[in-house]
């Protein structure tokens, strides 16, 4: 019996050895060492939701309104200078070459059919500015003086007939106007510039020959002292 005994008390020590059973008090210092060394968690911070920033309400950008632009001071337009008139030579008048040509409107138009009037020839271009500078004068003179025994004659040269023919409707001339088509009277009154201005005397004498752009005052300057 008291061998039993004695290992009944054996078992009994070694089982509890074995399980591990903690001495009393060790769950207590377990815990203690436990809470001692772990590290709290922290709680995570709410994180602010960002709130939407409002956007601005775009400015209506007023549209502008048409500024009416002031009406521009018309500058008057320079007139060309005129060349100063001269005689063609020394001496006698020389007389002035005879041509034959056919008008804008299809008439035949010989100078020696203008003898025992006082002519104004002209040589002229449409594409000449100076040229078209000078048109009304001698429209608005060979009005005045046509009942005078006064003829006005242009020769249109280097220069198409409908540019010239068109530009003369347009300009309202309506003394008699041609085409020098092969310059043959250009060469023979010796025209190197335009516009050129032949002033024929009654007697079919060149009394004086213009180069450059004739206006009112200068035509009748010369009328006027051919017709007194």
């Amino acid at each position: 019996m008291a061998l039993i005994a004695a290992l009944a008390v054996i078992v009994s020590l070694s089982v509890g050895c074995g399980r591990g059973e903690p001495p009393e008090g060790a769950g207590e210092r377990a815990m203690v060492k436990d809470e001692a060394t772990a590290t709290p968690v922290p709680e995570p911070s709410a994180t602010p939701i960002p709130t939407a920033t409002p956007v601005p309400e775009p400015s209506a950008t007023p549209i502008p309104t048409a500024t009416s632009a002031p009406e521009p001071t018309p500058v008057p337009t320079e007139a060309p200078t005129p060349r100063v008139i001269r005689r063609p030579s020394e001496g006698a008048p020389e007389a002035a070459p005879g041509f034959m040509v056919e008008t804008f409107d299809g008439q035949t138009l010989r100078l020696s059919d203008l003898e025992g009037k006082v002519v104004v020839l002209n040589f002229w271009a449409s594409w000449c500015p100076p040229c078209r500078w000078e048109m009304p004068s001698f429209e608005r003179i060979w009005q005045e003086y046509r009942e005078r025994d006064v003829v006005f004659v242009g020769i249109a040269m280097s220069d198409t007939f409908e540019d010239a023919s068109e530009f003369a409707e347009a300009s309202g001339v309506t003394y008699p106007l041609a085409l020098d088509t092969t310059h043959d009277i250009a060469r023979e009154y010796e025209v190197v510039s335009l516009p050129t201005t032949f002033f024929i005397d009654k007697a079919g004498h060149i009394q004086r020959r213009f180069g450059g752009p004739a206006n009112d005052g200068v035509l009748k300057i010369f009328l006027n002292g051919q017709l007194e």
